[in-house]
Protein backbone atom coordinates (compact mmCIF):
# COMPACT_ATOMS: atom_id res chain seq x y z
CA UNK A 1 0.00 0.00 0.00
CA UNK A 2 1.17 3.58 -1.07
CA UNK A 3 3.14 4.89 1.91
CA UNK A 4 0.99 7.89 2.48
CA UNK A 5 -2.41 5.74 2.54
CA UNK A 6 0.04 3.73 5.16
CA UNK A 7 0.02 6.79 7.61
CA UNK A 8 -3.30 7.99 7.10
CA UNK A 9 -4.70 4.41 8.35
CA UNK A 10 -1.79 4.01 10.95
CA UNK A 11 -3.12 7.28 12.14
CA UNK A 12 -7.21 6.69 11.92
CA UNK A 13 -6.85 3.05 13.62
CA UNK A 14 -4.16 4.13 16.19
CA UNK A 15 -5.92 7.14 17.47
CA UNK A 16 -9.78 5.20 17.63
CA UNK A 17 -8.31 2.16 19.10
CA UNK A 18 -6.27 3.77 21.88
CA UNK A 19 -8.26 5.06 24.62
CA UNK A 20 -10.71 2.37 24.16
CA UNK A 21 -8.53 -0.46 24.50
CA UNK A 22 -7.33 0.97 27.91
CA UNK A 23 -11.25 1.22 29.45
CA UNK A 24 -12.25 -1.94 29.08
CA UNK A 25 -15.84 -3.75 29.22
CA UNK A 26 -18.44 -3.20 27.69
CA UNK A 27 -16.01 -1.58 24.94
CA UNK A 28 -14.31 -4.46 22.99
CA UNK A 29 -11.40 -3.76 20.19
CA UNK A 30 -10.49 -5.87 17.53
CA UNK A 31 -7.42 -4.91 15.68
CA UNK A 32 -5.86 -7.01 13.14
CA UNK A 33 -3.56 -6.18 9.81
CA UNK A 34 -6.13 -5.02 7.73
CA UNK A 35 -8.61 -3.91 10.03
CA UNK A 36 -9.94 -2.38 13.08
CA UNK A 37 -13.20 -2.64 15.25
CA UNK A 38 -14.57 -0.80 18.29
CA UNK A 39 -17.33 -1.60 19.71
CA UNK A 40 -18.88 0.40 22.91
CA UNK A 41 -21.91 -1.69 23.32
CA UNK A 42 -23.54 1.49 23.69
CA UNK A 43 -26.16 3.14 21.07
CA UNK A 44 -23.68 5.43 19.36
CA UNK A 45 -21.71 4.95 16.08
CA UNK A 46 -19.23 7.91 17.64
CA UNK A 47 -17.72 5.41 19.65
CA UNK A 48 -18.85 2.13 17.39
CA UNK A 49 -16.55 2.21 14.57
CA UNK A 50 -14.74 0.20 11.92
CA UNK A 51 -11.70 1.20 9.55
CA UNK A 52 -10.50 -1.48 6.72
CA UNK A 53 -7.79 -1.46 4.77
CA UNK A 54 -8.00 -3.70 1.41
CA UNK A 55 -9.63 -6.96 2.68
CA UNK A 56 -9.56 -9.62 -0.68
CA UNK A 57 -11.20 -12.36 -0.72
CA UNK A 58 -12.23 -11.98 3.46
CA UNK A 59 -14.00 -9.10 2.86
CA UNK A 60 -17.32 -10.05 1.98
CA UNK A 61 -17.43 -12.65 4.89
CA UNK A 62 -15.39 -10.18 7.32
CA UNK A 63 -18.56 -7.67 6.82
CA UNK A 64 -21.35 -10.44 7.07
CA UNK A 65 -19.85 -11.25 10.12
CA UNK A 66 -19.13 -7.59 11.61
CA UNK A 67 -21.87 -5.95 10.86
CA UNK A 68 -24.21 -8.66 11.72
CA UNK A 69 -22.70 -8.16 15.25
CA UNK A 70 -23.87 -4.84 15.53
CA UNK A 71 -27.04 -5.21 13.45
CA UNK A 72 -28.30 -7.91 15.84
CA UNK A 73 -27.85 -5.89 18.91
CA UNK A 74 -29.15 -2.80 16.56
CA UNK A 75 -26.39 -0.49 17.40
CA UNK A 76 -25.17 2.09 15.06
CA UNK A 77 -21.74 1.74 14.02
CA UNK A 78 -19.73 3.24 10.79
CA UNK A 79 -17.47 1.90 8.92
CA UNK A 80 -14.23 4.00 7.58
CA UNK A 81 -12.35 2.90 3.96
CA UNK A 82 -11.32 4.43 0.81
CA UNK A 83 -12.18 4.36 -2.43
CA UNK A 84 -8.32 3.43 -3.63
CA UNK A 85 -9.01 0.20 -1.22
CA UNK A 86 -12.45 -0.88 -0.99
CA UNK A 87 -13.43 -3.45 -3.79
CA UNK A 88 -17.03 -4.49 -5.06
CA UNK A 89 -17.30 -7.56 -2.82
CA UNK A 90 -17.05 -6.00 -0.20
CA UNK A 91 -19.49 -3.08 -0.66
CA UNK A 92 -22.18 -5.03 -1.77
CA UNK A 93 -21.68 -6.88 1.71
CA UNK A 94 -22.22 -4.02 3.36
CA UNK A 95 -24.81 -2.85 1.18
CA UNK A 96 -26.44 -6.60 1.85
CA UNK A 97 -25.91 -5.57 5.54
CA UNK A 98 -27.60 -1.99 5.76
CA UNK A 99 -24.57 -0.30 5.75
CA UNK A 100 -25.14 2.70 3.19
CA UNK A 101 -22.91 5.61 2.32
CA UNK A 102 -23.38 8.19 5.19
CA UNK A 103 -20.29 10.88 4.80
CA UNK A 104 -16.93 11.35 2.38
CA UNK A 105 -14.13 12.71 3.92
CA UNK A 106 -10.15 13.81 2.19
CA UNK A 107 -7.15 12.26 3.40
CA UNK A 108 -4.19 15.11 3.42
CA UNK A 109 -0.49 14.20 4.35
CA UNK A 110 1.57 17.09 5.08
CA UNK A 111 5.88 17.31 5.35
CA UNK A 112 5.64 19.12 8.93
CA UNK A 113 9.42 20.44 8.21
CA UNK A 114 7.73 22.83 5.55
CA UNK A 115 4.51 23.95 8.33
CA UNK A 116 4.31 27.54 7.46
CA UNK A 117 5.21 29.98 10.21
CA UNK A 118 1.01 31.04 11.76
CA UNK A 119 0.72 33.56 14.06
CA UNK A 120 -2.60 32.85 16.56
CA UNK A 121 -5.02 35.19 17.00
CA UNK A 122 -5.07 37.46 19.44
CA UNK A 123 -6.70 36.60 23.19
CA UNK A 124 -6.05 32.75 22.42
CA UNK A 125 -3.67 30.56 24.56
CA UNK A 126 -3.44 27.02 23.66
CA UNK A 127 -2.30 24.16 25.87
CA UNK A 128 -1.54 20.75 26.53
CA UNK A 129 -4.35 18.75 28.31
CA UNK A 130 -2.70 17.47 31.78
CA UNK A 131 -5.32 17.45 34.04
CA UNK A 132 -8.81 15.58 34.41
CA UNK A 133 -11.00 18.90 34.40
CA UNK A 134 -9.27 20.05 31.46
CA UNK A 135 -10.11 16.59 29.72
CA UNK A 136 -13.84 16.76 31.33
CA UNK A 137 -13.94 20.15 29.46
CA UNK A 138 -12.57 18.99 25.86
CA UNK A 139 -15.31 16.59 25.86
CA UNK A 140 -17.76 19.12 26.84
CA UNK A 141 -16.38 21.25 23.67
CA UNK A 142 -16.87 17.86 21.52
CA UNK A 143 -20.10 16.91 23.00
CA UNK A 144 -21.45 20.42 21.83
CA UNK A 145 -21.19 19.64 18.02
CA UNK A 146 -23.31 16.92 18.09
CA UNK A 147 -27.22 17.44 16.94
CA UNK A 148 -28.97 15.43 18.07
CA UNK A 149 -26.63 15.52 21.52
CA UNK A 150 -24.91 12.27 21.48
CA UNK A 151 -25.48 11.45 25.62
CA UNK A 152 -22.37 8.56 25.40
CA UNK A 153 -19.45 11.42 24.44
CA UNK A 154 -19.11 12.98 28.04
CA UNK A 155 -18.57 9.68 29.75
CA UNK A 156 -16.22 8.60 27.60
CA UNK A 157 -14.18 11.91 28.55
CA UNK A 158 -14.96 11.02 31.97
CA UNK A 159 -13.64 7.62 31.81
CA UNK A 160 -10.16 9.05 30.02
CA UNK A 161 -9.98 11.69 32.42
CA UNK A 162 -9.43 9.14 35.33
CA UNK A 163 -6.78 6.95 33.27
CA UNK A 164 -4.24 9.68 34.53
CA UNK A 165 -0.52 10.45 32.92
CA UNK A 166 -2.40 12.42 30.02
CA UNK A 167 0.56 14.47 28.83
CA UNK A 168 2.91 11.12 28.18
CA UNK A 169 0.35 9.73 25.95
CA UNK A 170 0.86 8.93 22.13
CA UNK A 171 -2.58 10.54 22.16
CA UNK A 172 -2.72 14.27 22.87
CA UNK A 173 -5.41 16.82 23.34
CA UNK A 174 -5.17 20.35 23.11
CA UNK A 175 -7.70 23.37 24.77
CA UNK A 176 -7.75 26.57 23.07
CA UNK A 177 -8.70 29.43 25.60
CA UNK A 178 -10.54 33.01 25.40
CA UNK A 179 -10.38 34.94 28.85
CA UNK A 180 -9.79 31.63 30.30
CA UNK A 181 -12.73 29.81 29.17
CA UNK A 182 -12.05 27.14 26.98
CA UNK A 183 -13.72 27.17 23.41
CA UNK A 184 -11.34 25.43 20.79
CA UNK A 185 -10.09 21.52 20.62
CA UNK A 186 -7.93 19.61 18.94
CA UNK A 187 -5.46 15.93 19.20
CA UNK A 188 -2.58 14.84 17.63
CA UNK A 189 -1.74 10.67 18.02
CA UNK A 190 1.90 10.50 17.43
CA UNK A 191 3.35 7.21 16.04
CA UNK A 192 6.83 7.04 14.51
CA UNK A 193 7.55 9.66 12.49
CA UNK A 194 3.48 10.59 11.96
CA UNK A 195 1.72 13.12 13.49
CA UNK A 196 -1.96 12.43 12.85
CA UNK A 197 -4.70 15.41 14.25
CA UNK A 198 -8.06 14.83 15.06
CA UNK A 199 -11.05 16.63 17.38
CA UNK A 200 -10.64 20.10 15.39
CA UNK A 201 -13.60 22.08 16.96
CA UNK A 202 -14.75 25.58 18.28
CA UNK A 203 -17.93 26.59 20.00
CA UNK A 204 -20.29 28.02 17.95
CA UNK A 205 -20.12 31.18 18.92
CA UNK A 206 -16.57 31.67 18.60
CA UNK A 207 -16.31 30.37 15.16
CA UNK A 208 -15.24 32.36 11.67
CA UNK A 209 -12.39 33.95 14.12
CA UNK A 210 -9.60 31.86 13.28
CA UNK A 211 -9.04 29.61 16.51
CA UNK A 212 -9.62 26.19 14.64
CA UNK A 213 -7.02 26.86 11.97
CA UNK A 214 -4.79 28.27 15.24
CA UNK A 215 -5.20 25.29 16.80
CA UNK A 216 -4.25 22.84 14.66
CA UNK A 217 -0.85 24.48 13.41
CA UNK A 218 -0.18 24.75 17.30
CA UNK A 219 -0.58 20.88 17.55
CA UNK A 220 1.42 20.44 14.33
CA UNK A 221 4.09 22.58 15.70
CA UNK A 222 4.16 20.40 18.61
CA UNK A 223 4.42 17.21 17.22
CA UNK A 224 7.28 18.42 15.26
CA UNK A 225 9.40 19.87 18.17
CA UNK A 226 9.03 16.10 19.14
CA UNK A 227 10.54 14.81 15.98
CA UNK A 228 7.01 14.10 14.11
CA UNK A 229 8.19 14.76 10.03
CA UNK A 230 5.05 13.82 8.66
CA UNK A 231 0.79 15.29 9.49
CA UNK A 232 -2.07 13.67 8.27
CA UNK A 233 -5.67 14.10 8.47
CA UNK A 234 -9.29 13.81 7.32
CA UNK A 235 -10.70 16.72 5.86
CA UNK A 236 -14.10 17.58 5.40
CA UNK A 237 -14.97 19.16 1.77
CA UNK A 238 -15.33 22.89 3.24
CA UNK A 239 -11.83 21.98 5.22
CA UNK A 240 -9.48 21.25 2.39
CA UNK A 241 -8.45 24.94 1.23
CA UNK A 242 -7.85 25.41 4.82
CA UNK A 243 -5.06 23.06 5.10
CA UNK A 244 -3.74 22.96 1.34
CA UNK A 245 -2.65 26.53 3.49
CA UNK A 246 -0.84 24.60 5.95
CA UNK A 247 1.14 21.97 3.34
CA UNK A 248 -1.12 19.62 3.19
CA UNK A 249 -2.18 17.74 -0.32
CA UNK A 250 -4.80 15.46 -0.87
CA UNK A 251 -3.93 11.98 -1.11
CA UNK A 252 -7.60 9.65 -1.14
CA UNK A 253 -11.27 9.82 0.16
CA UNK A 254 -12.59 8.00 3.00
CA UNK A 255 -16.01 6.48 2.40
CA UNK A 256 -17.65 6.11 6.06
CA UNK A 257 -20.87 3.62 5.58
CA UNK A 258 -23.46 3.43 8.07
CA UNK A 259 -26.29 1.19 9.56
CA UNK A 260 -28.42 4.69 11.06
CA UNK A 261 -31.14 4.42 8.45
CA UNK A 262 -31.72 1.10 8.27
CA UNK A 263 -31.91 1.34 11.96
CA UNK A 264 -34.10 4.30 12.31
CA UNK A 265 -36.35 3.12 9.89
CA UNK A 266 -37.01 -0.09 11.20
CA UNK A 267 -36.14 -2.42 8.18
CA UNK A 268 -34.99 -5.50 8.46
CA UNK A 269 -31.85 -6.38 8.26
CA UNK A 270 -29.43 -9.55 7.02
CA UNK A 271 -27.13 -10.98 9.84
CA UNK A 272 -25.32 -13.84 8.22
CA UNK A 273 -23.74 -14.18 4.49
CA UNK A 274 -25.63 -15.65 2.11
Amino acid sequence: MDSHLELLFEGLIGKNTYYPAQLGPPVRVEHTANHAVIDSGHETDTFNLVISKRLGEEGPALAGRICGEFNARRLPAAWWTCDELREAPFLEALERHGFVEDEADVGMVADLRELPVMNPPAGLEIKLVERPEEVEAFGRIIASLFEPPDVYVMPFYEKVARLGRLAERPLKLFLGFVDGRPVATSSIYLEGEGAHIFDISTLAEHRNRGYGSAITHFSLSFARSLGAKRGALQASADGVGIYRRMGFREVCTFRIYSNKRVLREGQPLQRTEA
